[in-house]
């Protein structure tokens, strides 16, 4: 087989003709210099990123551990101390009161991606359930008793709200949240009776699936009249609509 070639170059493209095809010529390309120059740029964004994310990686383990510190230290006790003023209800679930390390890396780190803006701490500030704690009282003394407590937490800390939701129909309880003077770490207690407890822990899967983005709209539907079913069952305590939300 044979390949013709052009003779004498005659049919060659020009540079003219390349240039005018898009295509650089020889004294355009870029020099040694600007290649280098560009990789200088690239490395050195390369190494900024790394830095920032070992930075980053570091400020949360710090605020992992300061959490652990304030709940150890500071929450947990006053927490016990009130739990001691009335025998006739008690902490349940104690030992999940310190949301998991992972989980609350994971929410810290949503926060920072979503918001360029905010500090470590400040993401922190936003997982308001990261120590949480559950109060349950026997039905006919649940009303008083909330009462009483919220008095109590508020002889202990700064209240940020609660959340009366007996009146709901997926969910039956009271929430509330709280901010640690002078260290400003908000953490939840949660108010509930046996039955309300025992329905939030059944029903929990369910919440999450709802929560989920990627659960469709069907799906949701039958969720949430599954935890109406279930929340139906649960028995009322006297006079709970006498515990206000704040604000």
């Amino acid at each position: 087989m044979r390949i013709d070639q052009p003779e004498d170059g005659d049919d060659a493209p020009s540079s003219a003709d390349l240039h005018d095809a898009g295509m650089p010529d020889a004294q355009d390309a870029p020099g040694p210099e600007v290649r280098d120059g560009a990789l200088s740029v690239e490395r050195a964004l390369e190494h900024r990123a790394r830095v920032d994310a070992a930075y980053r990686a570091y400020a949360i383990d710090q605020g992992c551990a300061r959490v652990e510190k304030i709940e150890r230290e500071t929450v947990t006790p006053a927490m016990r101390r009130i739990e001691a003023e009335d025998p006739d209800r008690h902490l349940a679930g104690l030992e999940h009161r310190l949301k998991g390390k992972d989980r609350l890396t994971e929410k810290v780190e949503n926060y920072l991606q979503s918001n360029a803006d905010l500090s470590t701490d400040q993401a922190f500030a936003k997982v308001k359930d990261a120590i949480r704690y559950t109060f349950q009282y026997r039905e006919q003394h649940y009303t008083e008793g909330v009462l009483s407590d919220l008095e109590r937490l508020k002889g202990q800390f700064e209240i940020v709200d609660v959340r009366n939701s007996w009146v709901e129909t997926e969910y039956k309880g009271v929430n509330s949240r709280w901010r640690v003077p002078d260290r400003g770490q908000v953490f939840e207690v949660q108010f509930h009776t046996q039955a309300s407890l025992e329905a939030k822990e059944t029903t929990h899967w369910a919440y999450e699936k709802i929560r989920n983005r990627d659960t469709s709209g069907q799906e949701r539907e039958e969720l949430q009249d599954y935890q109406r079913r279930v929340s139906d069952a649960i028995p009322e305590p006297p006079n709970v609509s006498e515990i206000p939300d704040y604000p």
